[in-house]
């Protein structure tokens, strides 16, 4: 029992050590760019294909299109759990919130 113990603290260590030389990595990443980088005019202007076009006939999707499409294919999922699970006790949120996390670490350290 005390080997296990061993390993899933190893394992556990080894991940925030990982996390830490990613966030690492990251920050230097994003230090890096802004440096090089400059904001300029022509940079922010828009441009498609060879051509400039003013920023009036520009536009991209709205992040909203894709939340409506996520809420309509799980709606009856999502008022399914609503329904049976909500109780509006944060304790309640907090103890699914944990088994949800311990599902998680289970199913990445059996896969």
């Amino acid at each position: 029992m005390l080997l296990l113990l061993m390993r899933v603290l190893e394992a556990a260590f080894v991940m925030i050590v990982v996390l830490l030389i990613l966030l690492a990595i990251y920050g230097f990443s994003i230090k890096v760019t802004k440096s090089i980088s400059r904001a300029s005019r022509e940079k922010r202007a828009p441009f498609v294909c060879g051509e400039s076009i003013p920023p009036s006939k520009t536009s991209l999707p709205d992040m909203g299109m894709y939340a409506i499409v996520w809420r309509r294919v799980f709606k009856s999922l999502y008022t399914t759990l609503r329904d049976k699970l909500h109780t509006g006790v944060l304790s309640d949120w907090l103890t699914w919130m944990f088994i949800f996390m311990v599902v998680i670490i289970i199913v990445l350290v059996v896969v």
